[in-house]
């Protein structure tokens, strides 16, 4: 089994992310717990933990990373834009596991001294689903953590959870209300309503606009997008909010002068009057 780690491009800032390479909590190893939730594990800036459910009997299971930061303490989404690190998650040592997938609830736009960027400002759960090799019986994860945690500068963080989760072992009400809630609040999926409903290629420069429909409530409006890896995005401009349409601008670098926009896919992530929705988008 390979780690899971996450490919998008960073443009780091290294007035930004400051590696401070001899950090207490750099490289903790945490004990196997008897029970599907970890001990948390301290850092400077916040405390982490990891929770599991027990595997369903088709197979899957549903975890939870949980980042337990301090007040002016943050981190980062899966693309934090012109500065920082993704968190990365790993599942190679574990027993009875065939793939692992990290999911990241909806981001803010960060700005600092040096940059702007996509992350969290407040504590987070990071969704994590599992799949089984032997489905319905016990495994045993091996996670391997790695994640930035930031105030005037960034401290990286790893460490290592083991838990055994057992299809006879019954999570406890907080585990499975921890799990469920971090599930329901990851984006909702393109619908009616809230929705990609135009674009427009910009001629001979590496840049589109995005229309897109959000709820009719919203005061505003942020966008977020991911593409193939080497690919670099300012920060979206919204140029135009015009009842339920919002229009943003996107200037791209693809890292390559032969590098073309058409025919790629670029993940879009909106946030809007309280709702997150994130959709794949192919650029005509």
């Amino acid at each position: 089994m390979s780690m899971i780690k996450l490919t998008s491009h960073q443009r780091l800032s290294f007035r930004t992310l400051a590696i401070v390479s001899a950090v207490a909590g750099l490289n903790l190893a945490v004990p196997q717990a008897s029970a599907a939730s970890s001990e948390w594990v301290e850092t400077e800036g916040g405390r982490i933990r990891m929770s599991a459910l027990p595997p369903g009997s088709d197979g899957t299971i549903k975890a939870v990373l949980d980042v337990d930061l301090l007040p002016g303490w943050k981190t980062y989404w899966r693309d934090p834009g012109e500065a920082g690190v993704p968190p990365t998650l790993g599942f190679s040592g574990s027993e009875n596991i065939e793939q692992a997938e990290i999911h990241f609830p909806a981001p803010e736009r960060i700005k600092d001294d040096y940059s702007v960027w996509a992350g969290y400002k407040y504590p987070v759960t990071f969704p994590v689903s599992l799949v089984q090799k032997n489905a319905g019986a016990a495994s045993t994860l091996q996670a391997d953590v790695f994640l930035g945690i930031c105030q005037s500068i960034c401290i990286p963080f790893q460490t290592n959870f083991t838990l055994t989760v057992d299809p006879d072992v019954a999570a406890t009400p907080f585990e499975e209300k921890l799990i469920n809630h971090a599930f329901n609040d990851l984006p909702e999926a393109s619908g009616e309503g809230f929705e990609i409903t135009g674009f427009k290629h910009h001629e001979g420069v590496d840049a589109l606009d995005l229309t897109i429909q959000v709820p009719s409530s919203a005061s505003k409006s942020e966008l977020f997008v991911t593409g193939p890896q080497g690919w670099y995005f300012e920060t979206p401009k919204l140029v135009h909010h015009d009842g339920d349409l919002a229009t943003f601008e996107i200037s791209i670098d693809t890292g390559s002068q032969d590098a073309a926009l058409a025919g790629n896919a670029i993940q879009v992530l909106v946030t809007s009057a309280g709702r997150s929705m994130e959709t794949e988008f192919l650029i005509p």
